[in-house]
């Protein structure tokens, strides 16, 4: 009670009419604060079910809020969380998920609160909506927001305007935020500039300083005081003292930076499903929204199956019934395995040994362990990708535990094109199971796929995932959301499959990645059979600096290495060792008819035979002349198969099945390793690329090679060894491979024409070299592999030693051509150094937020930014992509002469469908564009090219919605151009994509061919 001057006690000394303005005017703020909107009906959604046309600021942010709160509470895996404890909550564990709440709620704001942002509500959507917002702006106006016309040129990225001015309504005094918010100076908080430089990269790029500088849009006292009313709003819904925040953000570690972006874009993506959360009443309490928050919050959490493993740790039998008692090196696993982890865990077994269950149950201990959500299983290939799903999906019916399912997501750029991703997709579209009790853990689990995850970039926030092998190297590169990626990786176990396959430049971005991996303290595991000593060496260094120690010295050598945080080494053995005896057989190319008379002789009477050839045209070209004289030998033309990286989608997929349903192992999983395959055909004859090798699990009883690298070699022959119960060869009878090589003027590989053009698309050292180390050992050009005593020290000879000295022409070639190696390695090595970022600089220091920074906001993939920032997953020859139709003489459909056959039976549905109103309708749509794509050689548009340029309107032969952006190339049914003057190509479903021969001999003079 104040007094006053007349003495009397109860009466305010401002008095009773200053009183009533000031509530007023408080009244008048409250209700602008409810006015600033955060998102407008753009499709229609909320207004067709009698909802509002904009959804209030204030709500969306308590949206995200409640979804950041129980993606921390499920999603995170044990490490994370307790990182992101230390740096936002000082250790308290609710203290830090209250923290985290309003940091990830506050994302758009003060962002979206400025006049140049809200007036985009006048010229967005539909004229209905327009009118909304003309009726928005009018309430606006009058409850005090100080928006005029003019106000339009004031507009800045949202994002941006966040990293601007959040750090002074949070507390820091700096001169900067002093001087944005008209207050006295003090001292810089780095926590908070941090935290809203991160946040200013929700939209994919982290901002400069610069960027963020040029986001003021001349901020006046009355939005200042918004800005802060706004804050203060959160803060009461979420009971969090804005007073004590500056104490509590530290974000110190390395991987707390892109994971606090991660969560914060996560949150966002899902609260901006309106699918899932509807648009609240600007007229309710926030209050009111804050309860409808958390409600729908743990509904989309619970339909996207966000959860993590659940620590239900099973045995072998348990999690492989078909395969009950493990092999010999599976064995010592189980055996070797440490009690907990983080673990690099390196699994080098030969072809056949089991290592994707080893993997698979390492991932299982460990997830049960230390707390991840899942993991994610990475491949060389697409194709590669899709048969590990399946294999994924049945050892998931027995792992997750309690829950009725699991969300396994296959991550790829056409995965929505995937059969076997369509399949998921239809078990989770059906209810969506009820969480069990603790009583009924027996229960079984069972994989699906949410069609939200086959949206770009949100595929490896799938707590399991199987994909390519690009996802990890992306997540380590400065490219558009590159923090979700990794965000995404660092939850879960991630294996690394065929790590043998990849080249420097993917092999030092790899590196980076499992240094952010270890650093958040999870786990990887590496699985292939030739790994070079380079490489392990460079992986366990990776994992060593990502926990800032150096790796232990071993005394001895294993096929299964583990590295513990404390970079302790330690290896197991198997009790016993089998061993694989191939012979090899050193051949000189006859040429493509000369082979492919061998090839139909050899196997007349029966057996599967297949052909591994570097290159398409060397493919292509077997296999026609295959073609030639099949019915002359006796052959159908079914009985012989080509397949390369050059086919329609449709058509690969086509062919892959059929290789996988013959070829494979019995379609049964509990009898493939008991019983023959009974669609194995009497005979076959199988052509086709490098493709293969990294694809299918099929396997042969002959096999044929071109000369390639060493470990492609070794590779390549194990597919004698896969499934060997459908084979005709005798278990106690060696396989024969027989390596082609093209024999030069001087009797000794030709890898390089006349003036010094690689003639093949390896290295001219590297096949040099395994040329040399196979002949070496060979006696009148045969020699046995026996795998793996003979492994490691071919893998030597060729990767991890110079050239041996000697006066003889072989010597001479390849101390020639060493250089070149050398600097092409060093090449790649720049170019990775270039684009990745590492956790911590030089091993010791550890990255800050400005090293992060990627840019101001745009396309990150847009060619006229700087280099560094073009995220590429590889350094090899750049593709294009391009859609076949066929055009029909005779419209068939409504006037519409385009189809996805040639035989006229599918028209082609190109109607623009809006996603959000025809969501099914624009699914199967994109799904047969993607069908009907190939990929090419960039190269075939250069101006040395026969095709016109990438942007020439030559591509866009219909002014079609559905077709902008995207190269078209239109065919006759007989498979040719129908403008073959512009675009001279053609296509065959058995051949696939080719183009005229004065083309290639163009282009050959300046660029290797492409193996594909």
């Amino acid at each position: 009670m104040q007094t006053s001057p007349s003495g009397r006690s109860g009466v305010s000394v401002i008095g009773i009419p200053q009183r009533r303005r000031r509530m007023a005017r408080q009244l008048h703020f409250s209700l602008a604060r409810l006015l600033v909107w955060g998102k407008t009906d753009l499709h229609g959604r909320s207004r067709s079910g009698r909802g509002p046309a904009w959804n209030p600021l204030v709500a969306h942010c308590l949206d995200s809020a409640a979804t950041g709160g129980e993606l921390f509470d499920h999603y995170l895996s044990a490490p994370l969380r307790a990182h992101l404890v230390e740096a936002f909550g000082g250790g308290c564990r609710a203290t830090a998920r209250k923290v985290l709440m309003l940091l990830v709620a506050v994302h758009d704001l003060p962002g979206k609160a400025h006049p140049g942002f809200l007036l985009q509500f006048l010229s967005c959507g539909d004229a209905d909506l327009r009118e909304h917002g003309q009726r928005w702006l009018e309430r606006a106006r009058a409850a005090g927001l100080p928006i005029s016309e003019d106000d339009r040129a004031a507009y800045r990225h949202h994002a941006h305007v966040t990293a601007l001015y959040l750090p002074s309504l949070l507390g820091c005094r700096c001169p900067l935020c002093a001087g944005l918010a008209n207050e006295p100076t003090g001292t810089r908080h780095e926590g908070l500039h941090t935290v809203a430089t991160l946040l200013g990269g929700h939209h994919g790029d982290i901002p400069s300083a610069l960027s963020i500088l040029q986001a003021d849009f001349g901020r006046t006292g009355i939005w200042r005081q918004i800005h802060t009313e706004l804050l203060s709003e959160l803060a009461t819904v979420l009971d969090i003292d804005l007073s004590a925040l500056p104490k509590l953000i530290a974000p110190e570690r390395p991987c707390v930076l892109p994971c606090f972006l991660g969560l914060t874009t996560l949150s966002d993506w899902i609260a901006s499903d309106e699918t899932r959360f509807t648009y609240r009443r600007w007229s309710q309490s926030p209050a009111q929204w804050w309860y409808h928050s958390r409600r729908q919050a743990a509904t989309a959490i619970r339909h996207l199956r966000l959860y993590a493993w659940e620590d239900i740790e099973r045995q072998w039998p348990e999690l492989f019934p078909a395969a009950p008692v493990p092999r010999p090196a599976q064995q010592a696993l189980l055996d070797a395995a440490p009690a907990d982890g983080p673990l690099l865990t390196l699994i080098e077994i030969d072809t056949g040994g089991g290592k994707t269950e080893m993997a698979l149950w390492l991932a299982h201990r460990l997830a049960a362990r230390c707390g991840y959500h899942g993991l994610y299983l990475a491949q060389a290939t697409r194709a590669a990708s899709e048969q590990l799903t399946r294999r994924v999906s049945s050892f998931l019916v027995q792992s997750p535990g309690r829950r009725r399912q699991a969300n396994l997501a296959l991550v790829h750029g056409t995965a929505s094109a995937s059969p076997t991703a369509h399949q998921l997709t239809r078990g989770s579209r059906r209810r969506v199971a009820a969480e069990l009790t603790a009583s009924d853990c027996t229960a079984r689990g069972r994989a699906v796929l949410d069609r939200w995850f086959l949206q770009a970039l949100r595929g490896l926030c799938s707590p399991f995932g199987v994909g390519t092998v690009d996802q990890v190297v992306l997540a380590a590169q400065k490219s558009r959301h590159w923090c979700l990626r990794l965000f995404g990786l660092v939850n879960k176990v991630v294996i690394i499959d065929e790590a043998h396959a990849y080249e420097l430049y993917q092999q030092k971005q790899l590196a980076d990645a499992v240094s952010w991996i270890a650093d958040a303290g999870s786990s990887v595991i590496v699985l292939s059979a030739t790994l070079p000593r380079s490489t392990r060496a460079l992986l366990i260094q990776a994992w060593c600096a990502g926990h800032r120690t150096t790796p232990t010295p071993a005394d001895n050598q294993g096929p299964i290495t583990f590295v513990d945080a404390r970079g302790t080494i330690t290896h197991a053995h198997p009790a016993t060792t089998e061993r694989l005896h191939t012979d090899l057989e050193l051949c000189p190319d006859p040429g493509p008819d000369a082979l492919a008379r061998q090839l139909l002789t050899e196997h007349g009477t029966g057996g599967i035979t297949g052909v591994i050839r570097n290159t398409i045209g060397n493919a292509t070209a077997l296999y026609t002349a295959a073609q030639q004289h099949a019915a002359a030998y006796g052959w159908d033309s079914q009985e012989i198969v080509l397949l390369h990286g050059r086919f329609f989608e449709k058509d690969r997929l086509a062919l892959q099945n059929r290789l996988l349903l013959q070829l494979g192992p019995h379609p049964d999983d509990s009898l493939r390793q008991t019983r023959r395959n009974p669609h194995r055909p009497r005979r076959l004859l199988v052509i086709a690329t490098q493709v293969l090798e990294q694809s299918l699990d099929i396997g042969f009883d002959l096999l044929y090679s071109d000369l390639a690298p060493i470990d492609y070699l070794i590779q390549r022959r194990g597919r004698e060894w896969r499934h060997l119960i459908n084979h005709l060869v005798l278990p106690d009878q060696a396989p024969l491979m027989r390596v082609l090589w093209t024999p030069g003027p001087d009797g000794l590989p030709l890898v390089a024409d006349p003036k010094g053009r690689p003639t093949d698309v390896y290295a001219p050292y590297i096949l040099l070299a395994t040329w040399h180390a196979l002949h070496c050992r060979a006696r009148h050009n045969h020699l046995r592999l026996v795998t793996p005593d003979d492994t490691q020290s071919l893998l030597d000879a060729v990767y991890d030693s110079p050239p041996a000295q000697g006066t003889g022409l072989i010597h001479e070639l390849l101390a020639h051509h060493y250089p070149q190696w050398l600097a092409a390695l060093k090449h790649h090595e720049d170019e990775a150094s270039a684009r990745s970022i590492a956790p911590y600089n030089s091993f010791v220091d550890p990255c800050t937020v400005e090293d992060l920074a990627s840019g101001s906001h745009g396309d990150a993939d847009d060619p006229s930014r700087p280099s560094h920032l073009i995220a590429l997953s590889r350094l090899g020859e750049p593709s294009l992509e391009v859609i076949g139709l066929y055009e029909q003489p005779e419209a068939t459909n409504a006037g519409n002469p385009y189809t996805w056959d040639p035989q006229g039976d599918q028209p082609a549905d190109l109607t623009a469908y809006d996603p959000d109103t025809h969501p099914e309708e624009r699914r199967l749509q994109q799904h047969r564009l993607l069908l009907n794509t190939v990929r090419i050689p960039a190269r075939w548009c250069s101006p040395r090219g026969a095709l016109p340029p990438r942007d020439s309107d030559a591509w866009k032969p219909l002014a079609l919605r559905p077709l902008k952006g995207r190269h078209v190339f239109l065919l006759t049914p007989d498979g040719k151009s129908t403008r073959p003057e512009k675009i001279p190509l053609s296509y065959h479903p058995t051949m696939g994509l080719s183009r005229p021969l004065r083309t290639t001999q163009a282009v050959a003079s300046t660029h290797p061919p492409v193996r594909e």
